[in-house]
Parts: C-alpha cells; sequence; structure tokens
C-alpha cells in the first residue's frame, strides 16, 4: 500500500493554527533567566508594550519586519527592533 504524501504548506497551516499567543508567552515564560542574555521583567514587558502598538504586529504575535515571534525576541537582551528606520526599542 503507498503511503499517502505530505503536503509541507498544509503541515505549516496546521502547525500555525496550533500556535497562540498564550502558547508563546507559556514558553517564554518557562526560558531560563540568565544575566546579560534574558531581559528583566521590566524590560522584556516594555519591550511587549511596543510591539503590541507597532503597525508591523501580525496576528499579536509576529512582527512582519523579521518573521519572528515578538515574545521571544523581546526576551532576548542583544535583540532589537527590526523596524524599518529604526529600532522602535531604543530609549
Amino acid at each position: 500500500m503507498q503511503e499517502k504524501a505530505i503536503c509541507p504548506n498544509c503541515e505549516i497551516k496546521a502547525m500555525m493554527g496550533r500556535i497562540t499567543k498564550e502558547s508563546i508567552e507559556a514558553a517564554v515564560a518557562k526560558m531560563a533567566r540568565l544575566d546579560g542574555v534574558t531581559t528583566e521583567e521590566g524590560e522584556y514587558k516594555r519591550r511587549l508594550a511596543v510591539c503590541e502598538g507597532c503597525s508591523s504586529l501580525r496576528d499579536g504575535i509576529l512582527c512582519a519586519e523579521c518573521g519572528s515571534y515578538v515574545a521571544y525576541r523581546a526576551r532576548i537582551v542583544s535583540s532589537t527592533c527590526p523596524f524599518p528606520g529604526g529600532d522602535k526599542w531604543k530609549d
């Protein structure tokens, strides 16, 4: 019997349907806090607030400029905001 071929696009759509803002936030909350690697809670929340008001935020979770999940990007100290024309996270 021949196996059914897997459609990569269908698999990606199915996977994306399981990824929610809540599931990403839960995963980020489980990340180990490492000095110099992960942001302090206040900075993390500040960065997320900037993203929440950004025109490049898609579906409340994705940055249209770089394609990353904003919660992960905001948690990493060395990350910058990829917005064209300048980093919106800079103070």
